[in-house]
């Protein structure tokens, strides 16, 4: 029998839950989603904490009723505005030459868990970057091999807890009263990016309406997480104001945008005319306006360089030892729907950038990375061998 299993997760501007279960081939079967719009974060802050319940217990409600379950739990994303990424580097002697256990991994992370007794954090989940034995080589999986000493890089995420403590409550009023909290970008990270991506160094910015998540992931545990409040939402607002039009039709026309045109282009002398498009055409109200693609590529060109200037910022402050050339990885519904964004990050960075999103049929939009990657992730660890989400993914990962 299927065991259906329900996420929460938290956007900046929308609310998703889903509901599904495992199908054929290690496949993600969506029984129910609920998607519910709300004013949001930012800067570790909800804007209107107030109506968050309202929002939660219609998005609950609508994957409900489109699941035809109830559901029982919920496992709640935790976003880069409300968590914290600790790394800490331990060991543990094995007392004498044997081989690793899966019992001395467990006591090797316990053992570099200092948070328990934090009065404002809550430890959600605990991977480990890399490990090593007496030869101080970096392995991805120790049980087995034999050795008189076990250490590792491990990676502590920590929620805030009085985000825990109001999400419960807005959970409570939908009619669920059990949750349990993950870290979204490493869900997302694990989701999006196979184990050699991973073990090399991964990138990922989630660029939502409101605000970025950037994440620096390694091996199965994040490095380094960053957030900052910009999101599509700028690119609109600066349209509409620029051009002086409506927030709906400067959201229309955003998604209208294709950075490769060049309308002023002209070819060489001799070679073939080339009919170039020099106006953008949105409906709006059953009448079709039209903007000079020049003006309008400028001004998103310009909020990208924005944009730019925020990642490298955060980069310049990590204290990470990341590869110099590792790639930065776009993923959410911020930026994802403008053609040529990618490319033009890329050269304001001067990094590589590409875009990426649910490898899923009918599923594969940026906007779900996240939440996709919560139920991918909450599906691989229900294990009927019980326990708290981290020590049954820990477990699973082991085998990888």
């Amino acid at each position: 029998m299927k065991q259906n299993i329900a996420i929460l997760d938290f956007g900046t501007s929308k609310i998703t839950v889903l509901i599904g279960s495992r199908g054929i081939n290690n496949s993600i079967c969506v029984e129910g989603i609920g998607v519910c719009e709300y004013t949001g974060f930012s800067g570790g802050k909800w804007l209107d904490a107030e109506h968050l319940s309202a929002a939660v217990v219609q998005a609950v409600s609508s994957a409900e009723s489109s699941a035809r379950v109830h559901a029982d739990k919920l496992y709640v994303g935790v976003p880069n505005d409300f968590s914290m990424c600790k790394v800490n580097d331990v060991s543990i002697s094995l007392n004498k030459k044997r081989k690793v256990t899966e019992q001395d991994v467990a006591a090797l992370c316990d053992s570099g868990n200092k948070y328990n007794d934090d009065p404002d954090w809550t430890v959600i989940n605990i991977q480990a970057i890399y490990y090593t034995l007496d030869d101080d080589r970096k392995l991805v999986e120790p049980v087995g091999l034999t050795s008189t000493k076990l250490g590792g890089s491990i990676s502590y995420m920590l929620a805030r807890k009085d985000f825990t403590e109001l999400v419960d409550a807005a959970v409570n009023s939908a009619g669920v009263f059990e949750t349990e909290y993950v870290s979204s970008s490493l869900a997302e990270m694990l989701f999006l990016f196979d184990d050699y991506k991973r073990d090399n160094c991964v990138m990922l910015a989630d660029v939502g309406a409101l605000g970025t998540a950037l994440t620096i992931g390694r091996g199965d545990g994040l490095c380094r997480q960053y957030y900052f409040s910009w999101g599509g939402a700028r690119i609109t607002s600066a349209l509409s104001e620029a051009l002086e039009i409506t927030p709906r039709e400067a959201e229309r026309l955003k998604r209208k945008v294709i950075l490769s045109l060049e309308p002023e282009y002209v070819p060489p002398e001799g070679g073939e005319p080339i009919v170039m498009q020099t106006e953008y055409e949105v409906e709006l109200d059953n009448d079709i306006r039209t903007y000079d693609v020049a003006e309008v590529n400028v001004i998103v060109r310009l909020e990208i360089e924005r944009f730019a200037r925020y990642i490298e910022k955060a980069l310049k402050s990590c204290d990470y030892d990341y590869p110099e050339f590792t790639p930065l990885s776009i993923t959410g519904g911020g930026l994802n729907y403008i053609r040529g964004a990618a490319e033009y990050l890329s050269e304001c960075l001067n990094r590589e950038v590409n875009a990426v999103q649910p490898s899923l049929p009918m599923l594969d939009r940026p906007q779900l990375s996240s939440a996709l990657g919560l139920l991918d992730m909450v599906l691989t660890s229900e294990l009927p061998s019980g326990g708290g989400l981290i020590e049954r993914f820990r477990r699973w990962l082991s085998k990888r």
